[in-house]
């Protein structure tokens, strides 16, 4: 996510990033856990699934379409290539912060037939979809088994593994992340218009201020079959998901930096300052500097 101005804790780049991860020899999943901040800790995809579980900490969760704070406790399950990053404001240093635990679910779903312990994870694959946060006292017992999963560092984990996809499923209290628009174009990547709205929404995830007629010629569409498109696709018009990337944009430079509010306005791609309050409050229910201020309020509160 970066900008000229943008300081360095800040996610690299406003499009997802693909993840490179090798799985140990002879393991079904990789475990680790990471400080923060970690050059790993950005805006990011992959084919393997993922189980991330913050015992303490808080800060503000970007899962797909979806971004919502997050507080200690926090365990979300993320599907195939579903977009993820969790940002704690004003944190210099949190050691150990996340606890990933990554797997191939498309080959350990090949094998169920031989292995029918591994049916858990076909039986998750819905939830996995859209990302989902298992919420409540079970996120921490379910939390606690990934933290022995981890202290076993690899000997004779596969049952607690087991475990803890099943204690997802059975979890009570769960919610969805990701939207259902999000994910339909995720999902069909092999139509071309689908690759085309992805290849749209990445042009404008890098400059904001693209108009709609330079992002339709760029994907090679006339402007009212590219308008179609992409409502069909996203759920929103092309105006609205614009001001959304604008705003989401905003927030992270004014949760990461100390940009001024008015340089603000015009690197998130606003033309005017008022307009930028107007449709910051909007979406967020916060003026710029009111959400700087709770940002580091929340920071301060984990020194």
């Amino acid at each position: 996510m970066t900008t000229n101005q943008q300081n360095t804790s800040q996610p690299s780049s406003y499009s997802a990033t693909r993840e490179q991860i090798i799985l140990p020899g002879g393991m079904s999943y990789l475990i680790r856990r990471d400080d923060y901040p970690n050059p790993i800790c950005i805006w990011n995809y992959h084919p393997e699934w993922e189980i991330h579980y913050i015992p303490e900490g808080q800060g503000f969760a970007y899962v797909g379409d979806y971004v919502g704070p997050f507080k200690s406790d926090h365990l979300v399950l993320t599907g195939t290539n579903l977009p993820h990053n969790w940002i704690t404001p004003g944190a210099p240093s949190l050691p150990g912060r996340d606890l990933v635990l990554q797997f191939d679910a498309d080959a350990l779903m090949n094998i169920r037939n031989v292995c029918p312990e591994f049916d858990i994870i076909y039986r998750l694959r819905m939830l996995a979809q859209r990302g989902v946060e298992v919420v409540g006292p079970q996120a921490s017992e379910i939390g606690a088994k990934i933290l022995r999963l981890h202290a076993k560092q690899g000997s004779g984990g596969l049952s607690l593994f087991l475990e803890i996809l099943n204690d997802i499923e059975a979890a009570g209290q769960k919610r969805l992340l990701a939207s259902e628009h999000f994910i339909s174009f995720y999902n069909e990547m092999s139509d071309k218009r689908h690759r085309r709205i992805d290849q749209a929404i990445q042009i404008l995830q890098s400059n904001p201020r693209t108009q709609m007629n330079e992002v339709a010629e760029a994907v090679r569409l006339e402007p009212s079959a590219f308008s179609r498109a992409f409502k069909r696709l996203t759920g929103m018009n092309f105006s609205d998901y614009s001001r959304s990337v604008r705003v989401w944009r905003a927030r992270t430079m004014l949760a990461e930096s100390d940009i001024a509010v008015t340089d603000v306005c015009f690197e998130a791609g606003f033309n005017n300052l008022s307009n930028f309050n107007r449709y910051f409050k909007m979406e967020t229910g916060l003026t710029p500097r009111a959400y700087r201020t709770a940002a580091r309020i929340r920071g301060k509160s984990m020194l």
